[in-house]
């Protein structure tokens, strides 16, 4: 599978908007307004309700799906674990037996649970899970992204549910029109996946499809806050530095160039 990477040209950003908003419908073009300015997931992107929005504050405030995800599956194998001590005490008198579950991984010990324990497990996980904190985040939204999501809620407020981006409001798919929900990645992406051969055009070699709009808003972030690596590590939710430099395409060339750079201003000075 290849990597996709962000838009580090501010320029070519904007002409990559442009292609996209001259191209296809405008839901998508929208869609990649808000992905590039608050680097929410494209999922996360398409499922947003103007209830998510605050148009006083211009901020807009979602559950994270994946991250909202990861902390139900902490959940899960945190009773697994409790689970795995019970049944470790359980066989205390069969030491095979016991050992077995001694050497099993938490997440794998599910397997080994006897059947008649398994609906009283499987109720502990459910309410693990369903108290599971969901992972929310708050950023901001540019004054002329708010406007477009404003015109676009009076146009169609009678068929979108509420959602910004239902399938209902493409105007050129009598299919897509047809069916409810919102639209799909799968479509986001063969939208957003041409990007690569307009890109090509400038004479830059990148692949941006969906997640590198999110590659994109991290570099831009990173970039405009004068390379605060601390800065983008919260946002994006990265554990180490070497983890956010490599999400944002810089490698090791040009990490020895910057410090090259370093050394000619200490020598001028």
């Amino acid at each position: 599978m290849s990597t996709m990477q962000p838009i580090s040209d501010k320029h070519d950003l904007k002409k990559a908007s442009k292609f996209i908003k001259q191209n296809f419908d405008g839901a998508y073009s929208l869609i990649f307004q808000v992905a590039i300015e608050t680097g929410y997931r494209i999922t996360d992107v398409t499922e947003l309700r103007y209830e998510n929005i605050d148009f006083d504050n211009q901020t807009i405030t979602i559950k994270e799906n994946k991250g909202s995800r990861a902390n139900q599956a902490r959940a899960r194998l945190k009773v697994l674990e409790a689970v795995k001590l019970e049944l470790i005490g359980r066989y205390s008198d069969d030491s095979r037996r016991m050992m077995g579950i001694f050497v099993l991984k938490a997440k794998d010990i599910y397997a080994v649970i006897p059947d008649s324990l398994k609906p009283l497990v499987d109720i502990r996980i459910k309410e693990a899970m369903a108290k599971a904190k969901p992972k929310v985040r708050t950023t901001k939204l540019s004054h002329q992204t708010l406007i477009k999501i404003q015109a676009r809620a009076k146009k169609f407020n009678l068929v979108d549910e509420g959602f910004l981006f239902a399938r209902t409001t493409l105007l050129n798919s009598n299919r897509a029109r047809n069916t409810e929900g919102v639209i799909s990645r799968q479509s986001c992406f063969k939208v957003f996946s041409q990007l690569n051969g307009f890109m090509a055009t400038l004479g830059k070699k990148v692949k941006v499809a969906c997640h590198g709009l999110r590659k994109t808003f991290a570099k831009s972030l990173y970039t405009s806050s004068g390379n605060n690596i601390g800065l983008l590590m919260k946002t994006i939710g990265h554990s180490s530095v070497s983890q956010s430099l490599r999400y944002i395409g810089i490698d090791d060339t040009e990490q020895m160039d910057a410090v090259g750079v370093m050394f000619e201003y200490m020598e001028a000075a």
